[in-house]
């Protein structure tokens, strides 16, 4: 893996936090962690902000992409668009957790390699929000 996917791996956990549905886009009330991840990952492609995505993101995550200032999220999400070019997503599992659930999830980087991801899902009230993403090469 290079170190600049490597870099941009660990910016996608970090600044992924904070992510969530846009402000027309609403979070599903109800279904599976699974089917919440991959409403996600369609709001991510549309997104234009990273704003566009707090309502799906979890209390913590959108903390800490607020405590972020403001003219240094347009660089930021520039980063997490870049990084977050997979393709082809497919969800391998879905172990519940005590808050919500955790997903392994394969798909293709940009340069088509398989990476796996591990996605936590977390459920505040009745929604199911993104809590943390991380991603690494496929062995």
């Amino acid at each position: 893996m290079s170190r600049r996917w490597r870099w941009a791996s660990l910016s996608i956990l970090v600044l992924t936090v904070a992510l969530g549905w846009s402000a027309t886009a609403q979070a599903p009330a109800a279904g599976s962690a699974s089917e919440f991840y991959l409403q996600y990952r369609v709001a991510f492609d549309r997104a234009a902000t990273v704003e566009d995505l707090l309502p799906l993101m979890s209390a913590a995550m959108r903390a800490q992409i607020e405590a972020t200032p403001p003219a240094e999220r347009g660089q930021m999400f520039g980063m997490l668009k870049m990084v977050g070019t997979i393709t082809d997503v497919k969800i391998l599992k879905e172990a519940r957790t005590g808050n919500g659930a955790t997903l392994t999830v394969e798909a293709l980087d940009p340069a088509k390699a398989k990476t796996i991801g591990t996605i936590e899902i977390v459920k505040e009230g009745d929604a199911w929000k993104l809590g943390k993403e991380s991603w690494t090469s496929a062995p």
